[in-house]
């Protein structure tokens, strides 16, 4: 178990804290730009660009100080409209010619347009204006990097490092990261950004990056280390706490994960991806009440969200609460109407109340949406098995074999079907054909069942013994398909004798 520690020095678990009614943001000042925000009309801005998408220019002299370009020019680049943003910076610049922010915003405009070279141009403009502001070589150094001019971008950090203030040396780290990242070598990005870690633990950039250096170098024990350092310096970095969890759920410490990621969110509740992941683990791991949660609690936080009641609905499914579910899907599938996973759900709902007429309209929504979903094929195809409609059946485990033929659940459920019927040359066609793409010990117990119906008892018991081996417990398998094989004596020893 992992333990945060609060005000008082205790440990303490999440449900101390909510039993207590006490929350980590009591004893926490979140980062700005962390906390929630509330939204008001902004009257100026929207002035600002009514008269630029109508004039082209800023042209109400009450309008061309640099700060209302400077918030026009943001605008823009937050739309991800950067043609837009670079006209309005050039504007700028031909009123502000001395004025480096622009030439730095044009630079940065430039570099997301993926124009890097001609950022490098204006950035030797504003080094001529301003010489001995460090940003404009960092950018330099990125500007080269994009261009794949690794040696020049390494070259002005080196340089930096040797005349640099110590309160420009996080950046600069920040920087030598971004170049190693381009260059795809991870090792040296992580131990970049754990200097910059080491140097300061609350380096809030670093910590959002380095989960990419980890996930690639596989340094995970080492990312584990590093982040157990800065928790025991601030128990309340929220980031740690999720690149923690994510570590830890690499290595398959699965219950450290799940308190790790949970403790990211309970300190900022504001941070909705440490509520979705650790809500996917703990899907991932069976524990479904608490996925469960964390969904509901997301879904409180910043829904009402139709993705999220999706999710609620799969946990709900899990846990044979399918009534609660149905309701749930009903109510959102008018809120998003074109959500495959909706009708998907709704039909599996259905199909568990054996209301299979009902099941096939929505397991039709769904496909009508998304026709190469294998769940959606297999759904649908054991709808019409329980109906006595056989034809259909057959053409649509087919296809849920075909578009997930790495899945051997897939092929089993075509195969088991083909052979409940007694179509052994199918069937074996199949048992090929999975073999190419595909493995599993549900595949051997279709196998082993085929041998049986072949007369080839040698071959079906040796290769029963190797499905046991595999998974001893999906023995099921083998007598939906051939259920006289509960008298079979020499079956039954082998599944009590693997299942002890």
């Amino acid at each position: 178990m992992l333990y945060v520690y609060c005000d008082s020095k205790k440990e303490t678990t999440r449900e101390a804290f909510l039993d207590n009614n006490v929350t980590f943001t009591s004893h926490l000042i979140i980062p700005e730009e962390d906390m929630p925000k509330r939204t008001k009309p902004d009257h100026l801005l929207s002035k600002l660009i009514t008269e630029f998408e109508e004039q082209g220019q800023l042209i109400n002299r009450e309008y061309c100080e640099e700060s209302y370009y400077i918030r026009l020019i943001q605008h823009y680049e937050r739309q991800f409209q950067f043609d837009k943003a670079l006209n309005l910076t050039d504007q700028a610049i031909l009123l502000y010619k001395y004025k480096q922010d622009f030439y730095l915003l044009k630079a940065k405009l430039l570099m997301a347009s993926q124009q890097a070279s001609i950022a490098l141009e204006v950035l030797d403009q504003a080094y001529a204006i301003s010489p001995m502001n460090p940003e404009i070589q960092f950018l330099k150094a990125r500007a080269c990097a994009l261009i794949q001019q690794f040696d020049d971008s390494l070259k002005i950090i080196m340089d930096l490092k040797c005349n640099i203030q110590k309160t420009d040396l996080p950046e600069l780290l920040l920087v030598e990261a971004f170049i190693y990242e381009t260059m795809k070598d991870f090792n040296k990005m992580f131990d970049t950004l754990r200097d910059a870690l080491i140097l300061n633990p609350n380096n809030h950039e670093a910590l959002e990056q380095i989960w990419v250096s980890v996930e690639f170098s596989k340094k995970y024990e080492e990312s584990i280390r590093l982040h157990q350092d800065i928790i025991d310096k601030n128990p309340y970095s929220y980031l740690a706490w999720y690149n923690l969890g994510h570590a830890y759920s690499c290595i398959g410490e699965y219950e450290a994960a799940v308190d790790a990621l949970e403790y990211s969110f309970l300190i900022n509740q504001q941070f909705e991806q440490g509520y979705l992941d650790c809500a996917e683990l703990c899907l991932q791991i069976n524990m479904y009440e608490k996925a469960l949660q964390c969904y509901v609690d997301a879904n409180d936080m910043f829904g009402p969200d139709a993705e999220l009641v999706v999710y609620i609905a799969e946990c709900l499914i899990k846990l044979n609460r399918h009534k609660e579910a149905k309701h749930k899907l009903q109510k959102a599938i008018y809120h998003d109407p074109y959500n495959e996973e909706i009708f998907f759900y709704l039909a599996e709902c259905f199909s568990y109340e054996s209301n299979y007429q009902k099941a096939i309209k929505y397991y039709l929504n769904a496909i009508d949406l998304d026709e190469q979903r294998e769940e959606f094929q297999a759904g649908i195809g054991k709808a019409y098995e329980n109906l006595g409609n056989f034809k259909k059946a057959e053409s649509h485990y087919k296809k849920a074999a075909t578009f997930g033929m790495e899945q051997s659940q897939y092929w089993t459920m075509l195969i088991s079907f083909l052979l409940k019927r007694g179509e052994k040359v199918k069937a074996e066609k199949f048992l090929a054909r999975a073999d190419k793409y595909s493995f599993g010990a549900d595949l051997l117990y279709c196998k082993s069942a085929f041998y049986f119906m072949e007369g080839s008892r040698e071959n079906a018991i040796e290769c029963l013994e190797e499905a046991l081996s595999e998974n001893p417990n999906l023995y099921a398998i083998l007598y939906e398909i051939l259920p006289e094989l509960k008298e079979d004596k020499d079956v039954q020893s082998m599944i009590r004798y693997f299942n002890i």
